[in-house]
């Protein structure tokens, strides 16, 4: 893409906005593997569950179940769950076995998903130990928060390469500072465009934009976090996002911890030790 990097999120967003967005390998492998045990022994959230490990699949099938609505209602479907009762089955199996397969190789993409996909399973979990709060939203909302990057690493990785750079140079100590150093603008701002492009529902973008409202610090947080587990289970932010989720949902550090996936029993036992000595102090 040379000779286009004076653009803006703006300008990337239009560029982006209508391209064929590729899924895992590995989600087709899924849904395979689910199939061969019997479709009437499937619920729904088996099936939505697929979304939560791929956030490309999960935009190209949010996209598709409100466009499918009748106007008055096209943006209600905010989880997961609704996307899949929206499209129904054949349609969700259609689109996952038709869509493209994202490059080999491309580790950069891999890991942003990855890393995303973390975030999306933290949400959901921590989501479920607050009365008021629904789940599905703050998976989704957490999947997307870096569509912006996901696509990028997709379609331009030398772009988000050069902002990783950046940051391991030494030259930016946050990602966003290094982001906006190498590419002149932050890619949060091309999630948001992505979004409103899209005609996704607002509340997704709300909770992505983030407030000071409970439902968009829970889902920030889970964010936060599963980018810092994707750093592995001994980096240091993690037993502050674990204090921090104990605070918001009022539950305590043992059961907020049980949040955070695949780690082993001795990991989540020493980050807890780690957690709980910490909120000591404060």
């Amino acid at each position: 893409m040379a000779g286009h990097y004076w653009w803006g999120a703006p300008q990337w967003a239009a560029y982006l906005e209508h391209k064929e967005l590729p899924i895992k390998a590995a989600s087709k492998a899924a849904l395979a593997q689910l199939e061969e045990g019997g479709e009437e022994h499937l619920s729904g959230h088996e099936y939505a569950a697929l979304l939560l490990d791929d956030p490309l699949l999960a935009l190209r099938l949010l996209r598709d179940a409100n466009r499918r609505l009748p106007r008055r209602l096209a943006r209600d479907i905010t989880t997961p769950l609704g996307i899949f009762l929206s499209l129904g089955t054949a349609q969700f199996k259609r689109q996952i076995r038709d869509a493209p397969e994202a490059a080999e190789g491309n580790q950069g993409f891999t890991a942003i998903e990855q890393r995303a996909s973390l975030g999306a399973r933290i949400a959901f979990a921590w989501g479920s130990l607050h009365h008021d709060l629904d789940q599905g939203e703050l998976a989704l909302a957490a999947l997307l928060a870096d569509a912006g990057e996901i696509e990028l690493w997709a379609f331009v990785p030398e772009l988000a390469q050069e902002a990783l750079d950046e940051l391991h140079a030494g030259r930016a100590s946050r990602s966003d500072q290094a982001q906006r150093q190498a590419c002149g603008f932050v890619f949060r701002d091309l999630s948001l465009e992505l979004i409103e492009r899209g005609g996704l529902p607002p509340l997704i973008k709300q909770l992505i934009r983030g407030d000071e409202g409970l439902r968009a610090q829970l889902a920030r947080l889970a964010v936060d976090a599963g980018r810092h587990l994707s750093y592995g289970p001994g980096d240091p932010a993690l037993p502050h996002d674990l204090i921090a989720a104990a605070k918001l949902t009022h539950t305590p550090l043992a059961t907020v911890a049980q949040g955070l996936p695949f780690l082993a029993d001795e990991e989540r036992e020493t980050l807890l030790q780690a957690a709980t000595t910490l909120s000591e102090q404060v």
